[in-house]
């Protein structure tokens, strides 16, 4: 537990000198479960704690199933370049960790869960709990939602991406399904410079619903060369202690649609290594047309 004396979230003298912060404690933190299409998603996470009080979390209520009605919110043109893509964010918090003395806010890592699906119209023809098809259905995901953005319309800076990944890819085996984390970062026009990455954690729930849950860890202070002023590691420590709470319960359709698949192709292994992507994509790619693409390294 935070020792709110030494540590208040407070801000009355900013120092840049090198600390430990402290942030909310995940010992006690109180479970979270979503319900998705009759399927349960656990884990623990403290309460809602941002920096500013004004910022809101995202919740439902307790025993709501988000695809009761299967129809998801359409991505706004500026964060996807087409209608293909749907989605719901049944859960989003930020906790903020503070230096001792009133010294400030030194960061904030953020988490939401998100629901993603295909609008009816652009549905696939294959069960997303085909491993194949999952990391193609990845590719398209990422290079729709990451992959078209750039630091420019025309010229040189048309070419240079804002966006570099996935990198660290990792299989998981902690859950029911296949699953498997990634980082995508930030890249700067001096594109050797990435920056704060978004920490990815894909895995299916449906023939045609996936979940990406995202960790963003906002580290604030820093000194005269641009590094880190403090020790970083409880934020990280509170993501990974977040991230080993979660589990899975499959409901009783989609465990027979999972085995269903399994009894098919045998091996349910997601590919050990995911190359980084090519971007930014062209226009051909945005639309979602490279479905045959080979840009997984096997």
């Amino acid at each position: 537990m935070r020792n709110y004396f030494k540590y208040p979230p407070l801000e009355w003298r900013k120092r840049k000198e090198y600390c430990v912060p402290q942030g909310p404690s995940f010992a006690w933190a109180p479970w979270t479960t979503l319900h998705l299409a009759g399927n349960r998603l656990r884990f623990k996470a403290p309460r809602h704690s941002p920096k500013f009080s004004s910022v809101e979390q995202t919740r439902v209520l307790p025993g709501h199933d988000i695809l009761e009605d299967p129809r998801l919110s359409h991505y706004s043109s500026t964060n996807m370049p087409n209608d293909h893509w749907g989605y719901a964010t049944p859960f989003s918090r930020k906790w903020s960790f503070w230096g001792p003395w009133m010294t400030g806010c030194k960061a904030e890592l953020h988490m939401a869960v998100t629901v993603l699906g295909r609008q009816p119209e652009h549905a696939f023809d294959f069960s997303l709990f085909h491993p194949r098809a999952f990391e193609m259905v990845l590719v398209q995901y990422l290079n729709d939602s990451y992959g078209h953005r750039r630091w420019g319309d025309e010229g040189p800076d048309a070419l240079i991406p804002r966006w570099h990944g996935p990198l660290d890819w990792q299989r998981h085996s902690h859950l029911p399904v296949f699953s498997a984390s990634c980082k995508v970062y930030k890249r700067t026009e001096d594109i050797s410079v990435l920056l704060d990455p978004d920490h990815l954690f894909f895995f299916p729930i449906t023939d045609q619903h996936f979940v990406r849950i995202t960790f963003v860890q906002h580290l604030y202070s820093l000194d005269e060369r641009g590094k880190i002023a403090f020790d970083p590691s409880p934020v990280q420590a509170l993501q990974d202690a977040i991230f080993n709470s979660i589990s899975l319960e499959l409901s009783p359709k989609s465990q027979a649609s999972y085995n269903k698949v399994k009894a098919e192709v045998g091996d349910m292994q997601l590919t050990p290594t995911f190359a980084p992507l090519k971007w930014p994509v062209g226009v051909e790619e945005v639309a979602g047309e490279q479905r045959n693409s080979r840009l997984i390294e096997r």
